[in-house]
């Protein structure tokens, strides 16, 4: 009997589980050592999120560099609807007119000493709405500041990088404006993409940005956190172990000799 189209989607736990699989060989060249798992919810702290997948790996000086991932299949097309984030919208444009005020009132201050402190005051005030403005006008239509349901979940998944996964089958039910917005709302919001076939081929569409914690890592925010840093802790002593064991043999045979 032939398989119908239904038969050939992707459940969203083989969605996981393939696309689990692909990053830890994708990471395998930054670390022999990597932590995966399927379903790491954060602390009850930060909402008891369940990310689909969580890597982590050594990093420089003691650090755990981390990857999320969340993934999707066919049952939730109903998530790619994009909507505007007019908070972080209103944001960029309130900070971008303000570097542009401090360059502008510094340059004012230092040229026109002899004018009223009115004047000093009003100026910057005017030239920060005005350049708050046009940014805000420049950037309206920006993908930087649309959402979907889907990167909402994501980016509640603290990491270095975050990753979501679609089954190709679902992909291909969309309009190709929806595909067109789905691809350039993950590359600007930084979000790597990975679409998994019914023969559990991945593609990579896109490379996620990377994101750096300035104090600690973002391991610190999951529940199996002591977990996840007893297993490197362990592996680390496992290679110290070995390695004078190593040492040791090594010693023996040459004062054999």
């Amino acid at each position: 009997m032939s398989k119908t189209i239904a038969d050939t989607r992707l459940i969203e736990r083989t969605v996981q589980e393939v696309s689990l699989k692909y990053l830890e060989k994708y990471y395998g060249d930054k670390s022999k050592n990597i932590y995966a798992n399927i379903e790491e919810r954060t602390k009850k702290i930060h909402g008891m999120k369940r990310a689909d997948g969580l890597l982590v790996y050594p990093s420089w000086f003691g650090r755990l560099y981390t990857i999320s991932m969340e993934a999707k299949s066919h049952k939730t097309l109903s998530a790619l609807k994009p909507y505007k984030i007019n908070k972080l919208w209103y944001k960029d444009a309130a900070i971008k007119g303000f570097w542009v005020t401090l360059a502008s009132g510094v340059i004012f201050l230092i040229g026109n000493a002899e004018h009223s402190p009115y004047l000093r005051f009003l100026l910057p005030l005017v030239i920060w709405l005005l350049s708050s403005s046009i940014y805000a006008y420049m950037t309206r239509n920006s993908h930087k500041y649309q959402e979907l349901d889907v990167l909402k979940q994501v980016f509640q998944y603290p990491a270095n990088e975050k990753w979501i996964t679609f089954s190709y089958d679902a992909l291909q039910m969309l309009e190709m404006r929806s595909k067109d917005n789905l691809f350039k709302i993950c590359e600007a919001r930084g979000v790597g993409l990975l679409l998994v076939h019914a023969n559990k081929q991945v593609d990579l569409r896109l490379k996620p940005q990377k994101h750096t914690k300035l104090f600690g890592d973002y391991v610190g925010f999951y529940h199996n956190e002591t977990l996840i840093r007893n297993f490197f802790n362990k592996q680390e002593n496992t290679n110290k172990n070995t390695s004078t064991n190593k040492s040791n043999t090594k010693a023996t045979s040459n004062a054999k000799k």
